[in-house]
């Protein structure tokens, strides 16, 4: 499979893979979601100024630039809209608002997409002896495992579990350490947080450009009477190991919620996202798997979305194909 971007610090880097997952958790944690009489807000930067807004008026608000971008490219007005979600960000909460944002600016939601189920239509009919499908995809900030099942004679599909897992693993590793020397909860401090993701992408950084090793450094963390916490030496093959151990532990996670104790349930694997191209989550997978179908026989990095925007093209009214990825990557950062 051909790799869309080979650059080497990118998504498609097994170093720097999980780079635009740790960024968008990072503005997560920053700036939460919090309820007031049931009502999600979270805190935004306006003109320089931090203000407090509905979570509908910030989808509302994203969803109003995105029909801009497809009217003036399309030329006609935006009165419909498909929502590409992966299955992690498919609950009510989302749902529901979205369908709130869209209303308030005059557009309806045609359809909310479950991205495995149409990932998997994308290879259907399935073989007669496929049941269980495994769609994996990682990229863009995802690492989402689905197990669906395939019903006898191929006449439809269902979701039998799904697991979406967030962040940079090198930056958890380091967490974990730092909880065990110091005793606190990285994720609970902003600035230092912050710095943490800095100091981990500053440490890939300096591996991809060619040296043997470098360091996390952590000279931003409160001081601890007795207790020296000192850098974090990382070489390419720990962090290999760490994001292949990720990707194992994501698609365990996935299969233990369907019951499954063995990764032979699997018949085959459908492949998503422009990172599974990558060498190592190839291998990472074939180990997994051994002797199972992993298909790519449309390109990973795009079929999904021009399905999408092919089922948008044969609306009767203008369609435009939101993905929940454009989302996560415009979550408000300060």
């Amino acid at each position: 499979m051909e790799d869309p971007n080979p650059c080497r610090q990118s998504s498609n880097c097994i170093i720097h893979c999980f780079s635009i997952a740790g960024r968008i958790l990072l503005r997560q944690l920053i700036c939460p979601i919090w309820f007031d009489s049931s009502f999600p807000y979270l805190k935004v930067c306006r003109q320089g100024r931090l203000t407090t807004i509905t979570l509908v008026r910030f989808f509302a608000d994203f969803l109003s630039k995105e029909k801009a971008k497809h009217e003036s490219i399309r030329g006609r007005i935006v009165t419909e809209a498909l929502i590409d979600l992966p299955l992690g960000f498919n609950v009510e909460l989302r749902r529901s608002t979205l369908l709130y944002a869209a209303t308030s600016i005059g557009v309806r939601i045609q359809e909310f997409l479950d991205r495995p189920i149409l990932a998997a239509l994308c290879y259907f009919p399935f073989r007669p002896h496929v049941r269980k499908v495994l769609v994996f995809e990682i990229g863009n900030g995802v690492l989402c495992s689905s197990l669906l099942k395939i019903q006898r004679g191929n006449l439809g599909i269902t979701v039998v579990a799904s697991e979406h897992s967030y962040g940079c693993p090198l930056v958890k590793f380091v967490g974990k350490k730092i909880k065990r020397s110091l005793g606190i909860e990285i994720q609970q401090y902003g600035i230092e947080f912050t710095l943490l993701n800095a100091s981990c992408e500053q440490a890939k950084n300096v591996l991809c450009s060619g040296e043997l090793c470098s360091v996390v450094d952590v000279y931003f963390l409160p001081q601890k009477r007795g207790v020296q916490m000192l850098p974090q030496v990382v070489n390419m093959a720990m962090l290999k190991r760490l994001n292949c151990r990720w990707i194992r532990k994501n698609i365990k996670q996935c299969l233990s919620k369907a019951g499954q104790v063995s990764f032979d349930a699997v018949d085959e694997v459908v492949l998503v996202g422009f990172s599974v191209g990558i060498p190592d989550v190839i291998n990472t997978l074939v180990s997994l798997f051994p002797g199972k179908p992993l298909r790519d026989d449309l390109h990973p990095g795009t079929f999904v979305r021009e399905r999408a925007n092919l089922l948008a093209r044969l609306s009767h009214n203008e369609t435009m194909v939101i993905s929940a990825d454009d989302i996560d990557r415009v979550w408000p950062k300060f």
